[in-house]
């Protein structure tokens, strides 16, 4: 039984403890394990804490007729303890408690919604008359094993063995059975992403549900936190058969460019990602939308087309301008061979007027009227309710049919695409409960076998805001964000140089504390689609006006100090904890000021310059070394030295092969002296500094006095480990 705690006030907590089905992932985000054993008795037990002797205290729901009456709370001798035992019947359900007429949502329920302007709790609660498997456990040495056990109503009617069919990929796969439990070998299985389905029946001749799931086989079970995410806006990456030619480059910034998912499909298969350590891509969204130039959120005349797909005209139809079906299944199918996740970016928020949700259910949306950060409607006061322009109307969210249809949506392209999660868009616009039930759903749908599906989320803020972000995170919640305050102090650190780098240090060990408990897979960045480009920034070209971006966009810096704090802006993201995520063109140095000019069409090869190219090499070796070196990806941060020019931390993650960061700001040569933790393992007499190839002596427990250039990073490993050269590759 699930027991909360009670409230200081009269009423406690509402604990609804799942006896009949345990569906969830507590703990490890990237690795949940087994997921807990279906009981056997097809009941819930509704439990409260209150203080007092109500009239009348009981659960109104839709499986009662919504009568408190019908499901009366008894109390527990003589304590403050108040509950009852429900048997429910298969479907979702709302429901509440009520204390003579007060109803109480469930704080404990992770999922709630809102039906006719009321906020109710929900549950879901599957047929338990019916055998299903459940994962039991799972086992990885180079590929998994799993074991499977049949849960039954039932007690004496166990599996029937002769009736097991095993299929992965559609095709056959032997499998062992022990009395109730199927065991399931991998081994055998090429390398990537595969799909089991397994049905039997009980000895009393009840088919189980169908037991289905993805996942991997692959040399080192992946979590997550060892993800190096590429950020691919597709419009703007690279065309089907060739690279941006400087003419389509000089395109209107705020048409479409013709990026093309062939153009990510042939930089896959060319080796560009791999070169740069990327294991995970996180596409910008497919959905169908509005031809025409629009009027942007600033007003004047029209200048904007929906190159960007954030303006969905069609729920489950892809854009034929960025390919056909065939083609993001032919990208995700070979992404997945070379063992990289794909991600996709979602919109829940908001549709475009085209939408037929918006033309077929008005309801569902807000009042039009109140235009996000205009004088009478703020981002502070209106945030779930404001429209960015006229024609993008906002859900409300009052009505449970608005959110199913959105999570069904969201769904649909996760399974019928094979993605490995979602980006999800503008979160802090809609109520936490939207991306709660997104993620029940998720999760509950695609890792019966354990495997991770990443949610993370963008939550938009400005520096020190991390309280805004943790509030979407937790078990129930989203398994990730972008750290944005992390992003502005790693700006005003390297691009700006307008805080000292202890300053740097403390944001980081703030944003530790603020996600610490949660499991959350943070995202470090230095720049998105949304944001001026750092390299810009550091070269101090913006004015900070959105006529820039079209009027006077900013050129690539001549001076090479620019590119020197960029590179050590990313030394810093690629090696603090968390994923990381590169936005494509910060590999390289890409310019630009606000949206839309932040998404200038790539550029790969000679159309680099000599400095964009030392950029790139730098960006590829810290992603290989990361992709390598598990210190760099699941190690313990320990710091080193903190002072205003310099910044130093060791990663440890405990098997001898630690990585030592050192962020020089200064402008001169600096002599570097670093101690050693005691007791640190370290199988080395010498390190070695990926970045430059130099070797540092290992003197005791300390390193050799050793001199960093101005303005450049170091990331020494031990000098024999096999990950002390990672080459950056072709470009």
């Amino acid at each position: 039984m699930i027991r909360a705690a009670g409230r200081a006030t009269a009423l406690g907590l509402l604990a609804l403890a799942a006896l009949c089905c345990a569906v969830g992932c507590e703990g490890d985000p990237a690795d949940p394990g087994p997921a807990p054993l279906r009981g056997e008795i097809c009941q819930r037990t509704v439990q409260v804490t209150h203080r007092g002797v109500p009239a009348l205290i009981g659960v109104s729901g839709s499986f009662n007729g919504f009568d408190a009456r019908r499901a009366p709370l008894t109390r527990i001798d003589t304590s403050d303890q108040w509950q009852t035992t429900l048997t429910l019947p298969p479907g979702v359900h709302r429901y509440r408690v009520e204390v003579d007429g007060r109803p109480l949502l469930d704080p404990a329920a992770p999922v709630s919604v809102r039906h006719q302007g009321e906020t109710w709790s929900r549950v879901v609660v599957p047929d338990c008359a019916q055998p299903a498997f459940e994962l039991v456990e799972r086992t990885h040495a180079g590929a998994p094993v799993y074991t499977l056990a049949l849960q039954r109503v039932a007690a004496t009617d166990g599996l029937d063995g002769d009736t097991v069919q095993v299929t992965v990929d559609g095709a056959p796969l032997a499998a062992h059975v022990d009395g109730d439990r199927v065991v399931i070998r991998t081994a055998e299985l090429p390398r990537g992403k595969h799909h089991l389905r397994l049905i039997a029946q009980d000895t009393a001749g009840r088919a189980s549900a169908p037991f289905e799931g993805p996942f991997w086989v692959e040399p080192t079970l992946f979590r997550w936190q060892d993800a190096i995410i590429y950020q691919v806006f597709t419009d703007r990456f690279a065309p089907a058969t060739h690279d941006f030619t400087p003419g389509e480059r000089l395109q209107a910034i705020g048409a479409r460019h013709g990026g093309h998912l062939d153009g990510v499909r042939r930089k896959l298969r060319e080796g560009y990602f791999d070169a740069m350590g990327v294991n995970t891509l996180w596409i910008s969204p497919m959905n169908l939308n509005p031809d025409g130039v629009w009027t942007g959120v600033e007003g004047g005349e029209p200048r904007y087309e929906s190159y960007h797909a954030y303006w969905p005209i069609a729920a489950r139809s892809l854009d034929p301008r960025f390919g056909t079906a065939e083609t993001l299944d032919a990208l995700i199918a070979e992404a997945h061979a070379k063992g990289m996740r794909v991600l996709l970016d979602v919109v829940l928020n908001h549709v475009h007027a085209e939408h037929p949700y918006y033309t077929e259910h008005p309801e569902w949306f807000t009042a039009p009227g109140c235009y996000c950060g205009k004088p009478d409607c703020s981002w502070a006061a209106r945030i779930e309710t404001c429209w960015f322009t006229a024609y993008l109307p906002d859900l409300s969210w009052q009505h449970a049919e608005a959110l199913e249809a959105q999570v069904d949506d969201a769904l649909w392209w996760v399974e019928r695409f094979d993605f490995d999660g979602l980006r999800v868009d503008a979160v802090p616009m809609m109520p936490r409960f939207v991306t709660r039930a997104l993620t029940e759903r998720l999760h509950a749908r695609f890792e019966a076998l354990g495997t991770r599906h990443l949610l993370v989320g963008e939550t938009f803020t400005g520096p020190e805001e991390w309280a805004r972000i943790r509030w979407y995170l937790g078990p129930d919640g989203l398994d990730g964000q972008f750290d944005f305050p992390l992003m502005w102090a790693l700006r005003a650190a390297f691009a700006w140089e307008s805080s000292p780098l202890w300053a740097l240090a403390d944001a980081w060990r703030s944003s530790e504390a603020a996600w610490a408990g949660s499991t959350a897979v943070m995202g470090n960045f230095i720049g998105n689609h949304d944001v001026s480009r750092f390299l810009s920034e550091a070269a101090g070209q913006l004015d900070g006006s959105r006529d820039q971006a079209w009027d006077s966009p900013p050129p690539r810096p001549d001076a090479p100090l620019p590119y020197r704090r960029h590179r050590l802006a990313l030394a810093a993201a690629m090696t603090l904890p968390g994923a990381a995520v590169i936005y494509q063109g910060d590999e390289y140095g890409e310019p630009g000021a606000n949206d839309p000019d932040n998404r200038r069409p790539m550029r790969f090869g000679a159309d680099r310059t000599v400095e964009e190219q030392a950029v790139f090499t730098h960006a590829a070796r810290l992603g290989r070394l990361r992709a390598c070196l598990p210190a760099l990806r699941r190690g313990e941060l320990y710091p080193l030295r903190e002072a205003r020019e310099r910044w130093a931390y060791l990663r440890d993650a405990g098997d001898g092969a630690p990585a030592i960061v050192v962020l020089n700001r200064a402008p001169e040569d600096e002599a570097v002296e670093l101690g050693l933790p005691p007791g640190l393992a370290l199988d080395a007499t010498a390190l070695v500094d990926v970045l430059s190839g130099r070797r540092i002596a290992v003197e005791g427990e300390r390193l050799a006095r050793f001199t960093l250039a101005p303005r450049t990073a170091a990331v020494l490993v031990p000098a024999d480990h096999p990950c002390a050269t990672a080459p950056g590759g072709a470009p």
